[in-house]
């Protein structure tokens, strides 16, 4: 007889598994736990802010608690070991633990430590918000938080919830203690009837059911403030359980944010503590196991299989790097959201897998008043370049277009919204048009990458000239990078006769006066085009830096088409005599015109060597640099324009005297909408008048308007101004986020996903706004919901 196989078949197996992964993808994941707490660097309770108050006296800020309180979405990218069928059970029982701030996602049947820990935590009220309307177009409204009485008091119903998934009011003790066989009309999933919503409060008011659910919720909040409940020593043990994961979650949280911030990578061959190759996240957690006794303690309890949470797996990595880094990117939307206006700065770039990458950044300025101001330019992501726009993203952030003051596709959205092109991007494209403005220009720069070929080619020669030339080294040319050129000239600027004697194949070329001549000229067109470059490229710099750093270019380049020929051969001749170089310029055969007839006179003129060069090189290299200067900044005119007169205090007084200040307010209130022309007018007349000598630049008038406490005086030049710095003027943080990328999507983490990209570099970008967010209550929450799951 045929035996029977006492093991499943294949199919059977692979029929499990998919249903294990079924139910899996069906189970929240551990961040529905955490909400994000901005620090609001000790800044007292506004009087609107959502502030509850227990029976205890006892006050819960809600008013941070409830602003993001989203779900963050992960993508694991290794398959973790599947847990079994109990552990899935006991997983899926912790994730459905009460500890929502939204009632109507409470469980309807609360076990006791359940309802301490709801009791602990407190009513959470919702109040700034704009609330939905109903079919019948009536909402709810902060209004129904208190009692109104009839001599005007008004008394806090601190008692009721709104429910955002019902759109409904629902009392806080009434589903907490409430006996399930006589609920009330407040229980459950609540009430949204706004039109007898006032009724329905007043008769809840007065209920017994009501009365008695009150006061044992404040029996239990006494006797948990106390420490003499009846099952205190379970309550002990779960506040000590508590402790514990939140001392391990504060740990492995350091540990993600040490090794993102310094672009490590997490993961080795291994999964498995203790086992050679097991990468720098379980490495970490080994070292601080060896003199930290929380992390000793974790892990002996995970060898003696006493927890089956780890916390500790790849997708627990994931999750743990997505929810410190969506905590920090709320931090900089707060920001953004106090700042009001903000600017959007894209860049792309393709990574190590060929995915072409779009940088996001949002420029703001902040303002505190007797603080002052300050610029900033955070980094909020990488996003697949499918949609050059990023409107999504900024939906996806939570952040109003109308508010955007830049960005080309968001136009279509915010007329208000002005595009501006990257000023460093503009002067690349000058330098790359002066460059072929010649044929001699063209044939410069060949030259100079022959150079860098020839020793480049060769580990030999490349040592020659390290061991000849101390201080410079050659730099290749790139058609994108224009920076590159300015070294690559400078490398043969300051060269000797030991590099020129190397170059056998070049030598005679390098060696003419001429190629001497237009090595210094070159020279010093791109040091002052590179020394504006830099400068651009700080965030602090603002629209009317463009105008006087570009002008001081046009202003050079005037002076040198007049003046610069005969000091740059005062310099080669310096030069060659230092190098024993012929210093005579190469003779012109002179083009002679043939006489027809016996009365025409000889041609009496004749080009010389220098007036050949002059002509051919040097005046289409410099009047070519001046042309395309003022076209390719041509665009930035209708800035100037639009607020051209807010660049100095002196532009104040000179746009008064012509008589055009009545003019440049109105044009600034038809364009964006955000100021009052009149009154803008008399507070530019005030500020050009009372403003300290030294207070020039905007930044230093909006930073003296803020310090001084002068915003009560001038309200719409502060506004005018915050808007034109808000303007930024490169991509230049944008591209510095390329340099991360680099590092953090090598060709050894060339899979790795983008959401885990996106998040690692926000967290090795923004180091300073990661550091000042509170994470104590998103640990907090975290280790209760662990610790319930402890049988005491």
């Amino acid at each position: 007889s045929k035996m029977k196989r006492s093991y499943p078949s294949g199919a059977e197996k692979r029929r499990r598994g998919e249903e294990n992964q079924q139910f899996l993808s069906q189970l929240p994941k551990v961040s529905t736990f955490f909400t994000v707490v901005p620090n609001t660097g000790g800044r007292q309770t506004e009087p609107d802010a959502a502030v509850s108050v227990s029976p205890g006296g006892e006050k819960v800020e809600s008013d941070a608690r409830d602003a993001f309180h989203e779900v963050v979405s992960t993508t694991s990218e290794v398959d973790c070991e599947t847990p079994t069928f109990s552990q899935q059970i006991s997983d899926h029982i912790d994730q459905l633990s009460p500890l929502e701030d939204d009632p109507a996602l409470w469980l309807k049947h609360l076990s006791d430590n359940e309802r301490c820990s709801i009791v602990q935590k407190g009513p959470v009220q919702i109040k700034e918000r704009i609330f939905p309307r109903n079919q019948e177009g009536r909402r709810f409204t902060k209004n129904y938080f208190y009692m109104h009485m009839r001599n005007g008091e008004k008394i806090s119903r601190f008692w009721l919830m709104y429910s955002e998934t019902k759109d409904s009011v629902i009392c806080f003790c009434c589903p907490v203690f409430g006996n399930k066989d006589k609920s009330t009309q407040l229980s459950g999933d609540g009430v949204n009837d706004w039109k007898n919503l006032s009724v329905i409060l007043r008769q809840h008011d007065k209920s017994a059911e009501h009365i008695v659910n009150m006061e044992k919720w404040r029996i239990l909040t006494q006797k948990l403030q106390t420490k003499t409940a009846i099952d205190q020593v379970n309550q002990n043990l779960l506040a000590l359980e508590v402790n514990r994961w939140r001392e391990v979650l504060t740990r492995l949280i350091a540990i993600v944010s040490h090794l993102a911030e310094r672009n490590l990578s997490f993961r080795g061959h291994s999964e498995q503590l203790f086992e050679a190759g097991n990468g720098n996240f379980l490495g970490q957690v080994e070292l601080m196991a060896q003199f930290d006794p929380v992390m000793r303690e974790h892990l002996r309890r995970i060898e003696a299989k006493e927890q089956n949470e780890t916390f500790l797996s790849p997708r627990n990595q994931n999750e743990l790097i997505s929810l410190v880094a969506k905590c920090t990117i709320d931090a900089i939307v707060e920001r953004v959201k106090n700042a009001k206006y903000y600017a959007v700065i894209m860049d792309c770039t393709p990574d190590v897998s060929h995915t072409e990458q779009l940088s996001v950044v949002l420029r703001i300025v902040t303002c505190e008043t007797s603080k002052g101001i300050c610029i900033h330019e955070h980094f909020v992501g990488f996003l697949q370049a499918l949609d050059t726009s990023g409107k999504g993203h900024l939906e996806n952030l939570g952040l109003d277009l109308s508010n955007c003051r830049v960005q080309k596709r968001v136009l279509e959205l915010n007329s208000k919204a002005l595009c501006v092109p990257c000023g460093s991007h503009t002067l690349n494209l000058v330098v790359g048009d002066a460059a072929k403005s010649s044929v001699t220009s063209i044939s410069f720069f060949g030259l100079l990458q022959r150079l860098y070929t020839l020793f480049s080619s060769s580990v030999h020669r490349w040592t020659i000239l390290t061991n000849h030339v101390k201080n410079f080294t050659l730099k290749a040319l790139s058609t994108t990078r224009w920076e590159c050129r300015v070294e690559a000239v400078k490398a043969v600027r300051k060269r000797d006769a030991d590099v020129v004697s190397t170059a056998e194949g070049i030598h005679k070329e390098m060696q003419r006066l001429p190629f001497v001549v237009s090595t210094i000229v070159w020279y010093n067109v791109l040091f002052q085009i590179n020394k504006v470059s830099k400068v651009l490229q700080s965030p602090k710099v603002s629209v009317e830096t463009v105008k006087r750093e570009t002008r001081a270019v046009t202003d050079f380049l005037e002076e040198y088409r007049n003046e610069g020929l005969e000091s740059a051969q005062t310099d080669a001749r310096e030069t060659a005599e230092k190098l024993e170089m012929e210093m005579s310029w190469p003779e012109v055969r002179q083009k002679r015109t043939p006489m027809h007839f016996e009365y025409e006179g000889k041609e009496q003129t004749q080009s010389t060597a220098v007036d050949l060069f002059k002509r051919e090189f040097f005046l289409p290299l410099i009047d070519t640099a001046l042309v395309t200067l003022k076209d390719r900044f041509s665009h930035m005119e209708t800035f100037y324009t639009l607020y051209g007169f807010l660049f100095s205090t002196d532009a104040m007084r000179n746009t008064e005297k012509e008589g055009r200040l009545a003019e440049c307010c109105d044009r600034v209130e038809q364009e964006m909408d955000d100021v009052d022309a009149e009154d803008l007018k008399l507070e530019v007349k005030g500020a050009a008048r009372s403003f300290p000598a030294h207070i020039s630049s905007p930044s230093e008038m909006l930073d003296y308007i803020y310090k001084e406490s002068g915003l009560d005086i001038y309200p719409n030049l502060s506004i005018a101004l915050r808007l034109l710095l808000t303007l930024p003027v490169t991509v230049a943080s944008g591209e510095r986020s390329f340099s991360k990328l680099k590092m953090i999507k090598t060709y050894l983490r060339s899979t790795m996903s983008q959401d885990r990209l996106s998040a690692l570099a926000v967290l090795s970008i923004e180091q300073e706004v990661r550091k000042s967010v509170d994470m104590d209550l998103l640990i907090s929450r975290f280790a209760e919901a662990k610790a319930r799951k402890v049988k005491f």
